[in-house]
């Protein structure tokens, strides 16, 4: 009974999402991020050993970022919607985004690091994750906390776990707020893990 009376206060809400009927978009997003990342030495970011594109990634004419780009704008006006009251004027409905692909091969990862100025951050899979036995967190996503007393207390089999780790797959969306520290730990697969990140701007605060 007392589970009905459990109020969630300080709550971050976390999108993790598997896009319907991606398969073909994937193909097409990976063969266009590698043919970027083939004539183009890319940016440093967050990203250690790793390939990091031009935040304009998302402006490229590619009929495959077009979709993809289109999906995202599809996904945050719901988001905004479930977030956003009366009150705000429709300060959600006005948003741009930017946008980056990523590539990470054996021994690459992104430190720690948020996404300031921006309101939403996401990151989408285009491949999955390789699984390695003697390296359970390879390439993995995690989340941090952001309750300084929340990793005072062990309690990893429960809602009060101070970690939020997620394994990628292929097809799979992540949306936080950006404020939100994050990172990715080394990736120790053997072939190119592929992601796309993006922030969302919104281009009226209310």
């Amino acid at each position: 009974m007392i589970a009905k009376h459990i109020v969630s206060a300080f709550a971050t809400p976390i999108v993790n999402l598997r896009w319907p009927d991606a398969e073909q978009l994937n193909d097409a997003l990976a063969a266009h991020v590698l043919a970027l990342e083939a004539g183009d030495s890319g940016v440093s970011k967050s990203n250690i050993g790793g390939w990091h594109s031009g935040l304009d990634f998302l402006d490229a004419p590619a009929a495959a970022v077009t979709e993809f780009r289109e999906r995202v704008e599809y996904y945050v006006r719901e988001l905004n919607d479930s977030v956003f009251d009366a009150a705000s004027g429709g300060a959600g409905d006005s948003f741009r985004l930017d946008g980056w692909a990523n590539v990470l091969r054996r021994g690459g990862y992104n430190s720690v690091h948020s996404h300031p100025n921006a309101f939403w951050s996401g990151v989408y899979y285009v491949n999955g994750n390789d699984g390695i036995d003697e390296h359970p967190f390879s390439g993995k996503l995690e989340l941090i906390d952001p309750r300084p007393g929340a990793s005072v207390t062990y309690a990893e089999h429960t809602r009060l776990y101070g970690r939020f780790l997620v394994n990628p797959s292929a097809g799979q969306m992540i949306v936080f707020p950006s404020w939100l520290t994050h990172f990715v730990h080394p990736y120790f697969g053997d072939g190119a893990r592929i992601s796309i990140a993006f922030n969302v701007v919104l281009e009226d605060a209310g």
